[in-house]
């Protein structure tokens, strides 16, 4: 199972593995409902919402609260004259409304797989929480530093393309993105040192629609200022960032030739390779020190097959696209 995070942090969900978010991957708003379906042969797409609304007088749902699993809901199905089949759960935790649904057409699937699916959709429901009001900032802060960890992976395979391919001047851009990625991580995980604290500075990780962008000079230069990296290493990114751009913009208009792609694309890896080691000490730093995101977990362990089946998913999330889609255990 993965975790799924509301945006403002108020309640927390298990899903299985080979289930995708689909709000963002049809330019749905980050809203209620919340659908999440499987990105290969879909039966059905399960729901979720929520509504801050008076509770009814019932002594059902009266005693349950903050972070407490197993919920009690009730249960009713819904047949639609269009085809279309509902079941719905619903159940309150103090002042707040929870809703579920799985949706699905009859005559399109099999019965017996569909049962299957909405057994998935109560275990998902057994672990729903309703997050306290002052553990709602670090339950989106860790849910935002897993997804940005996801994107960073997703971007060895596109590495892995651009290599198989021999395009050099794909591989540029892919490097200096993950360069961007690390010193991002380096700068939070240094924070959280530096402040001893379990939050991220979240502006560094996510980029919302209306947020000002952190731009990569910014990084190195506060990456520099950190004392992450050194004059050297600052240098040599800002003279990289520098031959990029001309490749980006100039490769045309001016007499650069395609040779020099290849040795650019060598400098990038090099220099991906040294920043993702400083990186990795700045993990173990927090390890040693009993601070942090890794205060209380060794970053440099073996994951075991659990922890790789997450990370497939969420990079299977990151990609939706064919051509990167690992399979995964039916769980």
């Amino acid at each position: 199972m993965k975790t799924f995070t509301n945006p403002e942090g108020i309640f927390e969900i298990h899903i299985p593995i080979d289930w995708d978010y689909q709000n963002e991957l049809y330019g749905y708003e980050n809203e209620s409902p919340f659908s999440f379906q499987p990105f290969k042969n879909p039966l059905g797409c399960f729901q979720i919402s929520h509504y801050n609304k008076q509770q009814p007088n019932n002594k059902i749902f009266s005693s349950q609260g903050y972070f407490e699993r197993n919920l009690k809901f009730e249960k009713t199905k819904i047949d639609q004259n269009d085809g279309f089949v509902i079941i719905l759960w619903g159940t309150w935790v103090k002042e707040n409304f929870f809703m579920a649904k799985y949706i699905y057409r009859p005559l399109l699937v099999d019965e017996q797989l569909v049962l299957k699916e909405i057994d998935k959709a109560e275990e998902c429901l057994k672990s729903l929480i309703f997050i306290e009001p002052q553990s709602r900032k670090q339950a989106i802060h860790f849910y935002r530093y897993e997804k940005f960890l996801s994107a960073l992976a997703a971007t060895f395979d596109l590495t892995q393309r651009a290599q198989e391919n021999e395009s050099s001047i794909e591989l540029i851009i892919i490097y200096a993105s993950q360069i961007d990625a690390y010193l991002r991580l380096c700068i939070v995980l240094k924070y959280q040192i530096i402040e001893k604290s379990n939050l991220f500075k979240i502006k560094y990780l996510y980029q919302d629609k209306t947020d000002k962008a952190i731009t990569e000079k910014r990084i190195y230069k506060e990456a520099h200022d950190m004392g992450i990296i050194s004059t050297e290493i600052y240098d040599f990114l800002f003279n990289l960032y520098a031959e990029r751009n001309k490749i980006v913009h100039r490769y045309i208009i001016s007499d650069i030739k395609t040779l020099i792609l290849d040795e650019i694309a060598e400098k990038y890896e090099m220099m991906t390779e040294a920043v993702r080691l400083i990186l990795a000490g700045i993990e173990k730093e927090q390890f040693e020190n009993h601070t942090g995101y890794y205060g209380r977990k060794n970053p440099h362990i073996d994951k075991n097959m659990e922890n790789a089946d997450f990370l497939k998913s969420m990079v299977n999330e990151k990609h939706f696209s064919d051509k990167f889609y690992r399979q995964l255990p039916e769980k």
